[in-house]
């Protein structure tokens, strides 16, 4: 199979939230797994990217490009990159703010909350993705194709982590209210993995979520938890909570037993935002 990249313009997602969303075809030969992969500030599409001064140095980690990226290394895998309903433009910097996702400010810094239907959002953007695959008159049987017989993967790099961290929040919410949407409680049973990759954001907290109650929440669901991080993020002497909470999530997990997979990649390297993009060239399924 091919690494051709389709995007949709404005899928629907719950009323009056629409996103723009890449997809790739598996690699290899299909299964019903998906990949949903949400980016870091300065990522857009790449004929954006070009525009801006300093984006275009990083246009190597377009949007377009990762999802080609992520197409190889998980090769069995729908991917699925969701584009932030929003970007904040400055003289220096591109902010990718996922609003659709998680509350925040003007520069998407997340304030997170119990509830905002990041999962229920989530859960219907794939479904109207799922629809746009069907159309595509591929060779593969995939007129079945349903979210139902889904096994879903969540990755977040950088930025991106933060909806990760509001769907941890979401869960605790489902958790302390089990009678409440029944359809996307279904959808959550269909979560098998969650990719932290070098989680960061303008905020001075929640980095990463440590809260032990919203963890031991998460810990309930048996979801894998796949930690990648680097210098970049874990020597930011400026931001030394991010390492620390860093610590905090992943020894709250282990205690609540859960398989946490935590990496440090480029140890021996100087921090750099060149390593920060390229621990998502060190990711890939465990699958073979």
């Amino acid at each position: 199979m091919g690494s051709r990249i389709w995007m949709w313009k404005n899928i629907p997602g719950v009323p009056g939230r629409c996103n723009d969303v890449l997809y790739t075809l598996p690699m290899s030969q299909p299964t019903r797994d998906i990949l949903v992969f949400f980016g870091g500030d300065v990522q857009d599409i790449q004929i954006n990217m070009e525009k801006h001064p300093d984006s275009k140095e990083y246009v190597k980690w377009s949007l377009d490009n990762t999802a080609i990226m992520l197409s190889k290394q998980f090769p069995k895998c729908h991917i699925f990159v969701v584009r932030p309903s929003r970007m904040t433009i400055t003289k220096h910097a591109v902010f990718s703010c996922f609003d659709n996702f998680v509350p925040g400010d003007k520069y998407g810094t997340p304030s997170f909350c119990p509830m905002h239907k990041a999962l229920k959002h989530t859960k219907e953007l794939l479904l109207c993705c799922l629809e746009r695959v069907k159309t595509l008159n591929l060779e593969e049987d995939i007129d079945d194709f349903n979210i139902e017989t889904t096994n879903v993967s969540l990755m977040g790099f950088s930025k991106g982590c933060a909806v990760l961290n509001q769907f941890l929040y979401e869960f605790h919410y489902y958790d302390e209210n089990p009678n409440t949407d029944g359809n996307t409680r279904n959808f959550i049973k269909l979560i098998k993995d969650m990719w932290w990759l070098d989680g960061g954001h303008n905020g001075s907290k929640n980095t990463w979520i440590t809260d032990q109650n919203i963890l031991r929440s998460f810990a309930k669901l048996r979801i894998d938890a796949h930690v990648h991080v680097t210098p970049y993020q874990m020597q930011d002497f400026h931001r030394p909570w991010i390492h620390a909470e860093e610590g905090g999530f992943n020894a709250t997990l282990k205690k609540l037993g859960v398989p946490v997979q935590r990496t440090l990649h480029f140890a021996d390297r100087e921090r750099s935002l060149s390593s920060h993009f390229n621990v998502l060239t060190e990711v890939k399924s465990n699958v073979g």
